[in-house]
């Protein structure tokens, strides 16, 4: 029996699908994250391998006949030490063929398409857009990083919604407003209630904090600024929850990380080409808000498809190698969608 393996090696977590040519899945494997920029080389790797291992537990190594790895940061593999830690993990697989290694957006994209060429504009913790030409990245559109671009991403839905959060309270808790003149008391003053999308901040940030009061506002701040700044994308769906309950900030905020992104995926999307946008990340497969403005902003100029399983999608690309382009296409719904 011939095989292929599909590697999706993300940031969080590494999956691996194990499938026949025909496109039957006999293995999954899932460990930690696999993104060599975020973890360093040795861990990322060894991660992919341990997924690897799990999903030919059951199956002989020697019968794979193509492996696809789908790996954010992969251009770290020209360096000698990331390519020699990256070999290592592969190494005690049993695996006879060398795996190829593409680009998470290539995985990304055919995750939502059989079709060679088109964009994929992914938004998880980072917001990204890649022109796809022939399943090789020809253009990026941001990308920057969360200091620099990500617009639209997760953390910058989160960031938003604590900014817009804090603010609110300032106001409720009369901790914004005229200056006082030095020496004289403050006025007593009842805090006024705050809801939606503050309400979602509050709960998420200060569990169990029930005090509603001038310190509340030091103490939101003090815990955003005391953990890793990529932690504000635990927020992003609460911008979500909000804006579906018709709360005014978070629909503002969903309606311009709309507009980032669309604009983000036209920055390298030919309309007039009639190639689809696939949506990928975990903001943009979520059916919710910001999917739906997304879509509602491109679906005018161009088709728009939602990505399925990355790791089926990588393993749907070690099968093109082995079968007719037609019996590809056929198989890609049966791969793309599993585990979803």
């Amino acid at each position: 029996m011939s095989l292929v393996l599909g590697v999706d090696a993300g940031g969080t977590s590494s999956r691996t699908v194990l499938s026949t040519i025909g496109g039957a899945v006999v293995g999954r494997g899932k460990a930690g994250g696999g993104n060599p920029m975020a973890l360093g080389p040795a861990d990322a790797f060894a991660h992919v391998g341990a997924s690897v291992r799990q999903a030919l537990s059951a199956a002989d190594p020697e019968e794979v006949k193509a492996v696809i790895v789908g790996m954010a940061g992969s251009g770290l593999l020209r360096e000698s030490s990331a390519l020699a830690a990256f070999e290592r993990a592969f190494a005690d697989t049993g695996l006879a063929c060398t795996p190829r290694v593409v680009g998470d957006v290539v995985v990304a994209f055919a995750a939502g398409s059989p079709s060679p060429s088109g964009t994929v504009l992914i938004s998880g913790t980072g917001a990204i857009a890649a022109r796809i030409i022939a399943h090789a990245p020809v253009a990026l559109a941001d990308g920057f990083g969360w200091q620099l671009g990500d617009e639209g991403s997760a953390f910058w839905l989160g960031r938003a919604a604590a900014r817009a959060a804090i603010r609110e309270l300032a106001r409720a808790t009369g901790r914004a407003g005229a200056p006082r003149v030095p020496g004289a008391p403050r006025a007593p003053r009842a805090p006024r209630i705050v809801g939606g999308l503050t309400d979602l901040v509050v709960r998420h940030l200060l569990p169990g904090d029930a005090d509603l009061d001038g310190g509340c506002v030091d103490r939101l701040a003090t815990a955003v600024q005391g953990g890793p700044p990529l932690a504000l994308a635990e927020l992003a769906p609460l911008v979500s929850r909000a804006a579906i309950d018709g709360d005014p900030r978070a629909l503002g905020i969903v309606e311009e990380a709309a507009r980032c992104l669309a604009r983000t995926a036209l920055e390298v999307h030919h309309p007039g080409d009639g190639t689809p946008v696939v949506l990928g990340g975990s903001v943009l497969t979520s059916k919710g808000p910001v999917q739906d403005a997304v879509r509602d902003l491109l679906q005018p100029q161009v088709p728009v498809a939602v990505a399925g399983d990355g790791a089926g999608a990588a393993a749907w690309l070690a099968l093109r190698e082995l079968v007719p382009p037609a019996e590809a296409a056929r198989l890609h719904a049966r791969l793309a969608s599993t585990g979803r």
